[in-house]
């Protein structure tokens, strides 16, 4: 037998499992502030994902530009939209921050990054 049908038929089913397996990760939707923005000093940080998080895995910081954790809170996944997770802040001067998140999925997924915003 010719490997060229075998090799077909693994093109194949990798081409159909490839859309469900980049479903898996929870990925950043909406992020508040968004990032690169310039904003008064907001209450929270706040990120929607595509999919469901694992609140015990998934998490934000925020730090300054120095690397200096702003929070003494914990992030929290909504327990209302479980693809949200919030952290409160305190009083913000100006400056540019970082947010630091973790996003595990409901699978075991896990993707994490950070962004920037100034706080004028």
């Amino acid at each position: 037998m010719s490997l060229r049908p075998v090799r077909l038929i693994a093109v194949a089913v990798l081409g159909m499992l490839a859309p469900s397996l980049a479903l898996a990760h929870a990925h950043p939707k909406v992020m508040d502030p968004a990032p690169d923005s310039t904003v008064t000093a907001p209450k929270r940080v706040s990120i929607e994902f595509s999919e469901a998080l694992d609140p015990k895995f998934s998490s934000l910081h925020l730090t300054n530009q120095g690397g200096t954790a702003i929070s003494k809170a914990s992030s929290a996944v909504s327990s209302s939209d479980p693809k949200r997770i919030t952290l409160e802040l305190p009083t913000l001067p100006s400056g540019v921050y970082v947010v630091h998140w973790v996003s595990v999925a409901t699978d075991g997924h896990r993707l994490e990054g950070t962004y920037k915003f100034t706080v004028k």
